[in-house]
C-alpha cells in the first residue's frame, strides 16, 4: 500500500475544487423533481485499509484504481436513495457515511492523476464507467481478494459467466414485489470482506462520486451520483 499512501499525500497537496451542491439533503426528502424518493439501507461497507474503489464489477475491478483520498479503516453504513420514475424505481444516490458531521461542501472523488483542475472533464465531471449497467464500491484490499476469487472461478469454470452464475439470480430476486437494485456481496473466501454492487441509474455511462467534507476538513461521507435527480 506504499504506492497508495504516496497518492494520498499528493492529493492532499492539490485537492479538486469544491462542488457547491448538497447531496445529503435529498436523503431527508420524500420527493424531488416530481419523483417520490425512498431510502434503502444496504448494510455496512468494510474498508480494512481505507482506500475506496468504484467501478464496473464485471469489467473493471481487476485493474481499477482507488480514489486518491483515504478514509480511516472501519465499517461504515451504506444507504441507497431510490427515485420512482413512472412505474419503475432507479438508484439515484449512494451514501456511505464515515462520521456524523454534516458536510459543508463536496469534492469530486478524483482518481490518481486527476488532482486539481485536471479532475474536471470537458462535460463537467469525471467518474467511473459502467458498461454493463452495474457498478460497485469496495476497499482496495477487498478488490485484491475479489480478483483472486474470480481467477479461481474461471479456472474451475472455463466457459463460465460470472454474472449469470453468481449475480443474475440475486439482482432478479424480488424485493417487496419489485426488482432488487442493490446487492451486498460477501466474498465466499473471505466472509468479512464485501463488495456493494448496484444498478446504475439509467444504465451504461459515466457516474461521478463526491467526498462530503466537514467543517474541520475531514471526510464525513462519500456520495455516488447516478444522474437521476
Amino acid at each position: 500500500m506504499k504506492f497508495l499512501k504516496k497518492i494520498w499525500t499528493r492529493h492532499r497537496e492539490n485537492a479538486p475544487p469544491p462542488i457547491h451542491r448538497d447531496f445529503c439533503k435529498f436523503f431527508a426528502m420524500t420527493e424531488a423533481g416530481g419523483m417520490p424518493l425512498e431510502k434503502w439501507y444496504i448494510g455496512k461497507l468494510h474498508l480494512p485499509v481505507g482506500f475506496v474503489v468504484a467501478c464496473d464489477p464485471l469489467l473493471g475491478l481487476h485493474n481499477a484504481f482507488p480514489f486518491a483520498r483515504k478514509v480511516p479503516p472501519g465499517e461504515y453504513p451504506a444507504t441507497m436513495l431510490l427515485a420512482r420514475s413512472g412505474f419503475r424505481r432507479r438508484n439515484a444516490l449512494l451514501l456511505v457515511k464515515f462520521a456524523d458531521q454534516k458536510p459543508v461542501n463536496f469534492e469530486l472523488a478524483a482518481l490518481p492523476g486527476q488532482t486539481g483542475r485536471r479532475a474536471r472533464r470537458h462535460n463537467g465531471f469525471s467518474g467511473f464507467t459502467a458498461d454493463a449497467g452495474i457498478g460497485c464500491i469496495c476497499d482496495a484490499h477487498t478488490q485484491k481478494h475479489y480478483n483472486k476469487y474470480l481467477e479461481r472461478f474461471f479456472k474451475d469454470n472455463p466457459e463460465g459467466n460470472i454474472f449469470d452464475s453468481l449475480f443474475t439470480r440475486t439482482f432478479a430476486r424480488k424485493a417487496r414485489g419489485e426488482e432488487q437494485l442493490c446487492y451486498n456481496f460477501y466474498l465466499p473466501t473471505h466472509p468479512q470482506l464485501n463488495v456493494i454492487m448496484f444498478q446504475t441509474g439509467y444504465g451504461d455511462g459515466i457516474y461521478p462520486a463526491y467526498w462530503g467534507i466537514a467543517e474541520d476538513g475531514s471526510v464525513s461521507s462519500l456520495v455516488i451520483d447516478f444522474i437521476v435527480l
